[in-house]
């Protein structure tokens, strides 16, 4: 018995071939960024919870400057995962 193999001259593209550029140097970034971001500012947040709940602070708010500090999370990780994208 043999086996009969079609094949279709057809190719499945599975992806358009700049979109691994794309992803590389901008998606992950931007996620890496993101992450970085909400990672700093949700440390903030329970720190200054608390602070609130041990007494040392009588109310509880974010300041610009928490937004701020949590902004240069977003900027080292970008620039942290753009390097090494670059350096691969």
């Amino acid at each position: 018995m043999e086996t009969i193999k079609q094949s279709s001259p057809i190719q499945n593209a599975t992806s358009t071939p700049n979109y691994g550029k794309l992803n590389n140097h901008l998606i992950k970034p931007l996620k890496a960024g993101f992450g970085g971001f909400t990672t700093i500012l949700m440390i903030i947040f329970f720190l200054n919870v608390v602070t609130v709940v041990i007494g040392a602070n009588k109310k509880f708010g974010m300041d610009f400057l928490d937004f701020q500090l949590a902004g240069v999370g977003f900027v080292l990780q970008v620039t942290r995962s753009s390097l090494k994208n670059f350096i691969n």
